[in-house]
């Protein structure tokens, strides 16, 4: 039977790591800085009403960063 790693750790992410994590996100996924996409998000430029998996993953990580 194998072996099972019972110590698992989590790391909280701080406000900074978490807004670092936003911004590479939505320049790898929409090619814009991650406040860029906090301003959009916020004024409503993005199509909530459909699918859209690259959104979805960054707005995912609008908590981690605001």
């Amino acid at each position: 039977m194998p072996k099972t790693n019972t110590s698992s750790q989590i790391h909280v992410l701080s406000k900074k790591e978490g807004m670092e994590l936003l911004d590479k996100q939505a320049m790898r996924y929409l090619h814009m800085s991650g406040k860029e996409f906090i301003e959009a998000w916020r004024e409503g430029k993005f199509d909530t009403s459909s699918e859209n998996p690259e959104v979805t993953r960054v707005a995912m990580l609008l908590p981690l960063a605001e």
